[in-house]
């Protein structure tokens, strides 16, 4: 049998394979692109205090992600893995985070489980393949919750300080939800320990203090650009605004249980298991009527509790609005499974996983099998030596729920390697911009000379992988160049051109659909063709008689 620590470094090594994988997915339109191309712009342009897209003032995230995009940039290239690392090297810290959380409250065992679910849960490794702000405003809001904790439970400056920094680092990336979040999560569980002493602290004060300070840079940065109506903006209006629906619409605002239905699969492959932890910890606490109970915690149930109710009552509701709370299901989790690795597993647990797996594997087949086929004999390979060391450390650790515990993550490694180097790859060759980008490189095209058409079609993406923010002529402008023009455009572009009389010579053509909105009939390989559009590099040039 391998020791615990052989297996959790195995199953860590297994989960690492599919994170490496997604380093190197291309970066999709909405909004993993954007994001980049704003860092890009300010790594061409030295501007680091602006925030612009597509020529416009960006009054909506703060700068963090951005820096972040732009120091990598500078390191590794215009890179998809110099965009994505920032993200990843956040995501261990939310995982150490993790522990140090569950260890503080419960033990060290609790918070090594704890980490290697969090690692596992599907829609944390999603936030390392389609990078947004998830993954880093994730780590920054359980790190400055567990250094809160830690402050309550030992009293040391080197907390507070890295408190205040956490609180900083999360306003950076999301505005005021960075810092509202591990607020809420110290006052349940001071609230819950009748700790009215610590409650009412002075020291919290100093934490404001701090935190204002290492948040100046952003402020300052948003006073230069907007004036005072920029900071109210990210310190008070941006987060009403999303829950009114007032600014971004009202995605899912009608649907009262949509995180309830997302968290089935954004929690995966631990969903079922962690609504048995929820019920299981809010029956114990609530038939203690709320009393200070050996052995339990209200932090993490507590701060579930308060955000489900927060986030579910908007008006506009996104799936990953859910990542923040995964690392407190997973301490939940963890706390709940702990004592269980000692005991003979109940069938309810081992149907529930069964459920699970099952799904797992039918999800896998669809998405590998059927949808986009493996047409790689290395990662038929890659995929074979996953499961295989997967098979070995399951079958290499002690029966009941160690078993069950190894066998869910080897489960989730396998399928989230199988997403990233075979499915992602083959779903992007469906997105215009970057395969656009790569047909003016392999033809020896000017990137330089490229423009879009206005008003018919562009890519984030595009701009990305040329390593440059493309220009924008009208057709009128287009028209009345002299020499040839380079055009990135959509069909419906063509036609507009060809109607104005302009001559257009197609050099590289690629279907285009926008991937992160996937629907059957995109998926199904038959009905594929009827829902692509399709993007085009023209050579354009004046019509007869010009």
């Amino acid at each position: 049998m391998l020791s615990d620590s052989q297996r959790q470094l195995a199953l860590y090594l297994l989960l690492g394979v599919a994170y490496i994988g997604g380093l190197f997915v291309p970066l999709m339109n909405n909004d993993s692109a954007h994001h980049a191309v704003i860092g890009l712009r300010m790594f061409l342009t030295g501007e680091y205090a602006a925030l612009v897209t597509q020529g416009q003032d960006y009054l909506d995230k703060p700068h963090l992600l951005f820096w972040l995009a732009a120091a990598g940039y500078h390191l590794l290239g215009v890179t998809t893995a110099a965009y994505k690392l920032p993200s990843l090297l956040f995501s261990v810290l939310a995982l150490y985070s993790t522990y140090g959380l569950g260890r503080l409250l419960y033990s060290p065992a609790v918070g090594r489980l704890a980490a290697l679910v969090l690692a596992s849960a599907f829609a944390f490794i999603l936030a390392n393949n389609d990078v947004r702000m998830d993954a880093i405003l994730t780590a920054t809001i359980v790190f400055a919750t567990w250094q809160l904790a830690e402050f309550v439970e030992f009293r040391r400056a080197r907390n507070l300080v890295l408190a205040a920094l956490g609180l900083a680092l999360g306003f950076a990336t999301k505005g005021m939800i960075g810092v509202a979040m591990p607020g809420i999560a110290l006052f349940v569980h001071l609230a819950y320990r009748r700790d009215w002493r610590r409650l009412f602290d002075p020291a919290w004060l100093a934490l404001a203090l701090l935190t204002a300070l290492f948040a100046a840079p952003v402020l300052v940065a948003y006073h230069q650009q907007f004036g005072m109506e920029g900071v109210r903006f990210i310190v008070w209006s941006q987060n009403f605004e999303r829950l009114a629906g007032e600014r971004f619409g009202a995605a899912g605002g009608s649907d009262p249980f949509f995180f309830f239905h997302t968290f089935i699969w954004a929690f995966l492959p631990w969903s079922l298991l962690a609504a048995a932890a929820v019920w299981a910890h809010a029956r114990a606490v609530i038939g203690a009527r709320l009393r200070p109970l050996a052995g339990y915690e209200m932090l993490t149930l507590g701060t579930i509790v308060v955000m489900f109710a927060i986030i579910s009552s908007s008006n506009f509701k996104l799936p990953h609005y859910l990542n923040i709370l995964l690392p407190f299901f997973s301490v939940l989790l963890a706390a709940w499974l702990a004592p269980r690795l000692e005991r003979p597993v109940g069938r309810g647990v081992w149907l529930a996983q069964g459920f699970v797996f099952v799904l797992l594997a039918l999800f896998a087949v669809a998405l590998n099998g059927w949808a986009f086929p493996l047409d790689s004999a290395a990662v038929g390979m890659g995929a074979l030596a996953v499961a295989g060391l997967g098979a070995f450390v399951v079958v290499r650790t002690p029966p009941g729920m160690p078993r069950l515990v190894a066998a869910s993550i080897a489960a989730a490694a396998l399928f989230h390697f199988l997403l990233a180097c075979n499915f992602y790859p083959q779903l992007l060759r469906y997105q215009a911009g970057n395969n656009l980008a790569a047909a003016v490189e392999r033809l020896g095209l000017d990137r330089e000379a490229v423009h879009y058409l206005e008003g018919y079609g562009r890519a984030s993406s595009f701009d990305f992988y040329t390593a440059r923010l493309t220009p924008t002529l009208s057709l009128a402008e287009l028209a009345a160049r002299p020499a040839a023009t380079l055009v990135y455009t959509s069909a419906a572009g063509l036609d507009a051109i060809e109607a104005a009389g302009l001559r257009a010579e197609v050099l590289a053509r690629t279907p285009d659909f926008r991937v992160t909105r996937l629907n059957a009939r995109f998926l199904n390989p038959r009905r594929r063709e009827d829902v692509l559009g399709e993007h085009l590099i023209l050579r354009v040039s004046g019509g007869e008689g010009r």
